[in-house]
């Protein structure tokens, strides 16, 4: 709701409720208009300190109540945006647009503060009539996934991908989005139906052998990787989880060449040069692990891990004064300022 929309229709329920305009009302409206400016211009402390008084000195009003939510939600205080939201809620006017952006903002507040149950059904009501919100379809289905109701998670995940919620991309697209929650269980038995609808269905052995590998279950890992590098053997992230797996299982070799080739398929990426060089290091293979973690400085020259590992190679040769230089530069890197963002 734009801030035009939302005082206009804010002012006009005063109107509706308090024919007579006493100097209580006038000033109370007048004070909404501030918050509203205060709110739009993000000086979400001044809308605070505007309207704190006012639910106590017209306590049957939402309004207030309304903008203080708001105004604490943006500011991330939770407990005290349900306070004010829930009795706004109470209220207002069902399916007024204050009452809407209530039912919504409610339901976010109550999905930031872990309560699964009592976000569910007003994300629900709010996903209704805002059916194209990306943003608000993902709190709903990861609402379901924390919930326990993983199945139910693919419904928004499908209208935000646009795929048939019945259709086995469903279930492997929501498995892709359990399994950066870590959700093993749920993701594997999504993408068990998937292969049960589509067998062969692309990405889906690759999938469970990324479940597998975080798992420990290196040998059933590797064999899910090599099913999925027979359909695409373009796909680099799958030669780097097979070393993973490889090297897990102490087959040092055979890992070395999974990573070659997950190197020569993306060169831009650093974490298989990462492991490569690791590997060279504990093979005592120093050369070959300084050229590696070399590449890897010119790839992501911001790399940690590189730089320690760079400096570890310098200890291990007999160059300290370029092992301290790289080890400093590692610790830099490690200073919050330096840290990517979640």
């Amino acid at each position: 709701m734009t801030a035009t929309a939302r005082l206009a229709a804010l002012l006009a329920s005063i109107v509706v409720a308090v024919p007579g305009q006493s100097p209580d009302v006038s000033q109370y409206a007048s004070d909404l208009r501030g918050a509203d400016a205060l709110l739009s211009r993000g000086d979400f402390n001044g809308v605070i300190e505007k309207l704190r008084p006012w639910p106590e000195r017209l306590p049957d009003r939402p309004e207030a109540h309304h903008f203080l939510g708001l105004a604490h939600y943006r500011l991330r205080n939770f407990s005290e945006a349900t306070q004010h939201l829930t009795a706004a809620l109470e209220r207002e006017e069902p399916e007024s647009a204050p009452w809407k952006q209530t039912v919504e903002i409610l339901g976010v507040t109550y999905f930031f503060e872990g309560r699964w149950q009592e976000a569910e059904p007003l994300l629900e009501q709010a996903a209704g009539w805002k059916p194209h919100d990306s943003e608000l379809l993902y709190t709903l289905a990861m609402t379901y996934m924390q919930s326990g109701r993983g199945n139910q998670a693919r419904v928004p995940f499908s209208k935000i991908f646009q795929v048939d919620p019945a259709s086995p991309q469903a279930f492997a697209l929501t498995a892709e989005l359990f399994l950066q929650e870590n959700r093993l269980s749920d993701a594997e038995a999504l993408l068990l139906k998937a292969r049960e609808l589509q067998p062969g269905l692309s990405g889906v052995d690759y999938a469970l052998g990324v479940i597998e590998l975080r798992r420990g279950d290196y040998a059933n890992a590797a064999a899910l990787f090599r099913k999925d590098l027979e359909k695409t053997p373009q796909h680099a992230t799958a030669w780097h989880s097979l070393g993973e797996a490889l090297l897990g299982l102490g087959r040092q070799a055979e890992s070395v060449e999974a990573l070659k080739r997950a190197i020569w398929l993306d060169t831009h990426s650093s974490r298989p040069y990462i492991l490569l060089a690791k590997i060279y290091i504990d093979q005592n293979l120093m050369e070959l692990a300084e050229d590696t973690v070399r590449r890897v400085i010119q790839v992501a020259p911001q790399s940690y891990e590189a730089h320690f590992l760079q400096s570890r190679i310098y200890y291990k040769t007999g160059r300290p004064d370029r092992a301290r230089e790289h080890l400093g530069i590692a610790e830099e890197l490690r200073r919050p300022e330096h840290r990517s963002p979640p």
